[in-house]
């Protein structure tokens, strides 16, 4: 009896467990990992189909974005709390990721070999002044440029490392190629006489696979150089010539002070370099005689700001009042300015005039002064005069309150227009 007890004890055991596969039949991990596997899973499936679609024409750019997410893809585990069956999943989608890394690499070299890398497109947009597309370009590439004018112009390719222009042309249309002699930067210039419209196509060819994902970018720089350097281009630009060392300081008494000592007055002569097309001017007023920080820095400032600006694309000097860069520079160099202060300020074209002031021959009012250039009531400000071809400028200020005695600094610099040169620096980031 007890070895039959025994012996059916032992048959429940074996129905029970079996041999064991069919309890790991079907894969046991946790719901995190369960969760990191189908995410991963979810990618491979993205990826893979892009892999099956990839046609001749496919876009060169979405060819990169799939060797980058195929790069990226990856894909890792713990095998805690997990079967055999779970980890045998698991390592099935690790080889299967490593295959189609293998697959989009070989399509994209496939690819690659049959397609052209775009520079720039372009079509039927508008030029007015000498335009320029640089790249990078190793030996044994194939460069490939297409150019449709309106009007035969100078066209040219440049080796810019070797400083030669490799081809040149002038003519409406050009469709030409050049298989890369030497590693360097090239650059197609287009040197229109007026403004046109043009058609552009670039692009080269290369069996470098790291240049798919790795391109090498062209980056610019301006400096200034001599009129005879290799591409050196003009700028109308302008000279900034301070014409006081520093800032003229003045002492206007009031009416009743200056009726005992002193002067209400204030006579600034201005002498105009030759070339000189206006004088820009600071004038900043106050009841207190002490100095301040900004006083002195009028032409630094205003040379500062030109050198910031003077490559955005902005008119550098223009012979319009109010316009261009020479308002945006007086703009960005106010004084400070104190509500109580103020006086009058007349401009003077004539010596005669401005002695008439000086001498308190006159009054003010009765001289003949450039009213479109003179202020009554002005408290600090700055300002433009058209030199118009004078050769001395008179600023007179006069301190016309009763009580309060005024203080003032004048600062004032020559605008000379002037050719300068700039050219190009190409570096590969």
């Amino acid at each position: 009896m007890k070895r039959l007890t025994v012996l059916l004890s032992i048959l429940i055991l074996c129905s029970c467990g079996g041999d064991g596969s069919s309890q790991n039949s079907e894969p046991i991990m946790s719901e995190k990992a369960k969760i990191l596997y189908e995410k991963a899973e979810e990618k491979v499936s993205y990826v893979e189909t892009r892999i099956c679609q990839l046609n001749k024409g496919t876009d060169l750019q979405q060819v990169v974005r799939l060797l980058t997410d195929a790069r990226n893809l990856e894909y890792h585990f713990d095998s805690t709390g997990m079967n055999r069956a779970a980890i045998e999943k698991c390592k099935a989608l690790q080889v299967k990721i490593i295959k189609i890394q293998e697959d989009a690499v070989a399509k994209a070299e496939s690819f690659i070999l049959q397609s052209e890398m775009s520079v720039f497109q372009g079509k039927d947009f508008l030029i007015e002044k000498m335009t320029e597309y640089p790249v990078y370009l190793e030996k044994g590439d194939v460069f490939y440029y297409e150019v449709q004018l309106q009007n035969s112009v100078p066209v040219r390719l440049y080796n810019m490392d070797s400083r030669s222009a490799v081809k040149s042309y002038n003519k409406t249309y050009i469709k030409d190629s050049l298989t890369v002699p030497y590693s360097g930067v090239y650059l197609l210039e287009i040197k229109p006489q007026a403004s046109q419209y043009v058609t552009v196509d670039i692009a080269y060819k290369t069996d470098d696979m790291d240049r798919l994902y790795n391109p090498k970018y062209v980056r610019t720089e301006m400096i200034s150089c001599s009129k005879g350097d290799f591409r050196a281009y003009p700028i109308k630009g302008v000279k900034l010539q301070n014409l006081f060392e520093e800032p003229r300081k003045f002492t206007l008494r009031s009416q009743l002070k200056s009726a005992v000592s002193g002067s209400s007055i204030a006579l600034v002569p201005i002498t105009v370099p030759s070339g000189a097309t206006d004088v820009l001017y600071s004038m900043r007023i106050a009841t207190s005689e002490q100095d301040n920080s900004s006083d002195g820095y009028f032409h630094n400032g205003m040379s500062v700001r030109y050198n910031q600006i003077k490559f955005l694309g902005l008119p550098l000097y223009e012979h319009n009042q109010g316009s261009g860069l020479l308002k945006m520079l007086l703009d960005d160099n106010r004084p400070l300015r104190e509500e109580d202060a103020y006086c009058n300020m007349y401009l003077f074209r004539s010596q005669s005039e401005a002695k008439k002031f000086q001498d308190r021959t006159d009054s003010a009012s009765s001289l003949k002064y450039d009213v479109d250039y003179s202020t009554v009531g002005t408290q600090s400000c700055n300002g433009r005069i058209p030199v118009n071809g004078a050769s001395r400028l008179y600023l007179g200020f006069e301190n016309v309150r009763v009580r309060y005695t005024n203080y003032l600094w004048v600062e004032a610099v020559a605008v000379i227009p002037v050719t300068e040169y700039y050219r190009t620096v190409y570096t590969i980031n």
